[in-house]
């Protein structure tokens, strides 16, 4: 099986943990970020992650392409998160926004490696609520909110989860790596720590 990703992309992170938890083995490939052709063929549009089956047939989504994998490895898990993680990804987007746009593009990513990825980056992604040098320099007040959402990850990890549940944090949390002026809760960064070695899903930095 191939997946086609953005090593940035949370969607695509989530992929690649729920398949090494799995145990499941994804060839894996990153495209670059202006690269228009590649999952258009596939699937009919720009986007990751792409899984190509065994048998050729392209899925895309991200939460279809775990639904298939948890299918493979004859899990009985479902593929729809939990409320209470779902409520927190949707508090911890912005946050990873204001974190990862001006960041990820100057970093060595595979998807950033050329000048016209990086400029399609920027056009597609950069708006006035979102300036890439305001955000750089609001970096301690982000932080902060950065923090609140880390300390609320903890309480989550506290609770029973699912595969799915923990693909979801670690792919959202991996982002927040890129900015070392944030500080980590120990147990959330230990979990981090040892997830990433789980499943070979590098955290961001």
């Amino acid at each position: 099986m191939k997946l086609y990703i953005y090593e940035h992309c949370p969607f695509s992170a989530r992929v690649r943990f729920v398949a090494g938890m799995l145990g499941l083995k994804l060839e894996v490939e990153t495209i670059d970020y202006d690269d228009d052709e590649t999952t258009t063929e596939l699937v009919g549009s720009k986007q990751v992650p792409v899984l190509v089956k065994d048998n050729g047939v392209a899925i895309a989504e991200s939460l279809d392409i775990i639904q298939y994998l948890l299918n493979l490895a004859g899990s009985a898990e479902t593929n729809q998160p939990a409320n209470a993680v779902l409520e927190w990804q949707s508090s911890a987007f912005l946050p990873l926004q204001k974190i990862g746009y001006p960041r990820w593009s100057a970093m060595d990513l595979r998807e950033f490696r050329t000048d016209s990825a990086k400029r399609a980056w920027r056009a597609k992604k950069e708006t006035e609520a979102l300036n890439f040098a305001a955000l750089l320099a609001d970096t301690a007040e982000i932080a902060k909110q950065v923090e609140v959402v880390i300390q609320n990850a903890s309480e989550l990890l506290k609770q029973p989860l699912t595969v799915v549940d923990q693909a979801v944090i670690f792919s959202i949390l991996r982002g927040f790596f890129s900015a070392p002026q944030i500080q980590w809760e120990n147990s959330v960064l230990a979990w981090m720590q040892f997830a990433s070695e789980e499943t070979s899903v590098s955290l961001l930095k």
